[in-house]
């Protein structure tokens, strides 16, 4: 396909932070080495002496600002440690100099006096409450809360589960990097903040000064770089503080200990209550998140918006017990919290059909939901068809066929909440006889750029050669949040098809003006009078229009994709390798194919490798071991199967043009599939991910 967004990345064009021309201070933060420990002083004297500037987290004077469910990127809590520190990477201060090199080596100078404290590294050590990371809060429970849809009662059948899903890393290709810029009346920021425009306002709210910010091409971010306005702030504090420009460019092992974005861990403890003809009746699900060395999160919560996933079960209890520990505080990674829940939800089903002797196919025919619309009093399914998918992914008699005593095929099923309440703004202009489109929020990757000029192209019926794209700060479009919460297909759609209509509204009355003559249609690009005279729409240069589209569902979350996986792994040589995986989804209606192809394998890559490879690791005094790309796990492209992707649309009833966001839900169903397909083949239940050989037996 032809990404027209990629094109400038391709020819080492691409404007990314470090690309991108500096004069001014280069940062470096000094971290804490330990997990847990009180800050007894901190000496920059020497650094100071040999040209230094230093910034602590005493030194740093902010408001507080609230901004929901963003736990890593809170801006309530102290942007540096103060008096202790709660996990190794901390920030414990900030050293400026001259060149990134010179940093480095002044930060060493920095001399800070620990008394390290008992760290708390797991769950079940933070339950003790022996130590508290907190000690306002008097407990590390710092949030517990339930919700029940219907009446949980034991009754008939049960099953009990306990299952961990383990803390992995977004790792987006470039880490988080910024530049700020002190002006007369504010700052200056460029960087790779996810949602800039948005999250400005929460920059300006904390520091209390004007903001103006230019988002820089990403490099990949999923939720990861929400959790770079933290950094933006105590950068702009210092920048406005010493009265220089700063520039700062995170590094792996830094995004790896202490990026604040890394996704949910996870533990369950479920009871399900069935009939002996394979219907289940409630669910009760206990949770315990490991939301690190913070006081909230919002991961353990997205779940709401599908609790009972594909699957038509009218009683459920869901219990959220969120637990500090001395680790790096969590994010909102691709899917942010749901992608456990959907494989959980499919270990559900695998336990239940293996006791009942019921094939998993059939389990999750018996509970899929099958009529639509469906109200599940949590959630509206306006249109689906996941029966259809399994019959679908039943058909493949070749995969099917890849089964042997080395070989086993795992199926799963999973929908997830997506498009999320809200509103998109974009400004279309005319310059230089092209259509362009104005959009304000960084690139990522995931085409949003390319998706807006083909809409555009399509919708004013002129060539693609004649649209461009044009990325927007916030002073131009302070509204626009960009991606989140697999929302742009419906956002983008249903801004740019507004700004269209405006445009060709506003500018059909002066082209009539133009042509002395009434406009009787509008085709191909052009305006045409009764008397056969016409106008270009490209020839009105210098007119714009802006265009906000909002949507708002009777719940939170609009539009529901389903998807039906198959997956094929192989034990060999004492490893588990993934050699095929197949997709059936239901993304609505495709705007592009090609993009949504693109979109459900990078997913699918994620739940492969989360299943199987990805996962931080901690030693028992809770020091990070992954803080590298190797020590972490990330696979590489051999280490991942051919990933086959089938699109089998069921438009949206409440979205523009039918749409629905598959950005996350492959990585839930994906990591279930490939669980399923271990336990095909070992005859053993997994409970745990990743899957490691050795654990299992």
């Amino acid at each position: 396909m032809k990404r027209l967004d990629v094109i400038d990345a391709l020819l080492g064009k691409g404007e990314y932070v470090d690309d991108i021309p500096f004069k001014g201070k280069h940062a470096v933060f000094v971290r804490s080495p330990y997990p847990h420990a009180r800050i007894l002083k901190i000496d920059a004297s020497d650094a100071e002496r040999r040209g230094a500037l230093v910034l602590t987290g005493r030194d740093i004077v902010t408001k507080s600002v609230e901004a929901g469910e963003r736990e890593g990127a809170s801006l309530t809590t102290a942007l540096m440690a103060i008096n202790k520190a709660n996990y190794v990477g901390q920030p414990v201060a900030l050293v400026l100099a001259d060149d990134p090199y010179e940093a480095m080596d002044l930060a060493e100078l920095v001399r800070v006096d620990y008394e390290p404290l008992e760290p708390i590294p797991n769950i079940e050590k933070a339950l003790e409450n022996k130590v508290i990371i907190f000690e306002d809060l008097k407990s590390n429970i710092v949030r517990e809360q339930t919700f029940e849809y219907g009446k949980v009662e034991p009754q008939g059948k049960y099953i009990e589960l306990n299952l961990y899903w383990s803390r992995s890393s977004g790792n987006p290709i470039e880490t988080f990097g910024a530049q700020v810029f002190p002006k007369d009346d504010g700052l200056l920021i460029i960087s790779n903040q996810q949602a800039g425009n948005v999250v400005s306002n929460e920059i300006q709210k904390a520091l209390g000064v004007k903001v103006i910010h230019k988002n820089a091409r990403q490099g990949g971010s999923f939720g990861a770089k929400f959790s770079l306005v933290r950094y933006l702030v105590v950068l702009g504090f210092a920048s406005l503080k010493f009265k220089v420009p700063i520039k700062w460019i995170e590094t792996r092992t830094e995004h790896l200990m202490a990026s604040n974005s890394s996704g949910p861990e996870r533990k369950f403890k479920i009871h399900a209550y069935y009939s002996s003809d394979g219907k289940i009746n409630a669910l009760d699900f206990h949770i315990w998140e490991d939301i690190g060395a913070s006081r909230d999160a919002g991961q353990p919560f997205k779940p709401l918006g599908f609790l009972t996933g594909p699957y038509k079960i009218r009683n459920i209890r869901y219990t959220a017990t969120l637990v500090a520990t001395n680790k790096n505080p969590p994010g909102a990674f691709r899917g942010a919290g749901t992608p456990p829940h959907t494989w959980a939800l499919e270990r559900v089903m695998d336990t239940v059909a293996d006791e009942l002797g019921l094939s998993r196919a059939e389990i999750r025919k018996i509970n899929a939901i099958d009529s639509f619309p469906y109200d599940s009093g949590f959630a509206y399914y306006d249109s689906g068809n996941p029966k259809g998918l399994i019959d679908l992914a039943l058909s493949r008699s070749d995969i099917f066929s890849m089964r042997d005593k080395n070989t086993g095929v795992g199926l799963a099923l999973s929908t997830d909440p997506s498009t999320p309440s809200g509103s998109e703004r974009v400004k279309i202009r005319i310059k230089n006889g092209k259509v362009i489109v104005g959009l304000g929020f960084g690139p990522e990757g995931q085409g949003n750029e390319h998706t807006a000029v083909m809409l555009a192209s399509k919708l004013l019926g002129i060539s693609q050669d004649e649209v461009n794209y044009e990325i927007l700060d916030n002073m131009e479009l302070p509204s626009s949040f960009g991606p989140g919460g697999s929302r742009m297909a419906s956002f983008i759609y249903g801004s740019v098809a507004g700004a269209v209509e405006e445009l060709k509204a506003r500018l059909r009355r002066k082209a009539e003006v133009l042509l002395n003559d009434k406009i009787i249609e509008y085709r191909d690009g052009y305006f045409i009078g009764e008397n056969g005279g016409k106008v270009r729409i490209t020839s009105f240069e210098g007119e714009e229009v802006d265009f906000t589209y909002t949507l708002q569902g009777k719940y939170r979350f609009n539009a529901y994709p389903f998807a039906c996986d198959l997956a094929v792994v192989k034990i060999e040589d004492g490893k588990i390798k993934p050699i095929k995986h197949v997709v059936y989804i239901d993304p609505g209606n495709p705007i592009d194919e090609d993009l949504v192809k693109e979109q459900v394998m990078g997913g699918t890559a994620i739940g492969i490798s989360i299943a199987l490879y990805e996962g931080y690791v901690y030693d028992d005094n809770g020091n990070l071991l992954t803080t590298s790309l190797a020590d972490y796990g990330l696979p590489t492209a051999a280490d991942l199967p051919e990933i086959e992707v089938n699109i089998v649309p069921t438009p949206s009833l409440v979205t523009p043009y039918g749409v629905k966001g598959i950005g996350e839900i492959p990585v839930g169903v994906a990591a279930a599939a490939v669980t399923s397909a271990i336990e095909d083949v070992l005859k053993r239940r997994i409970t745990k991910l990743p899957v490691k050989l050795d654990e299992v037996f």
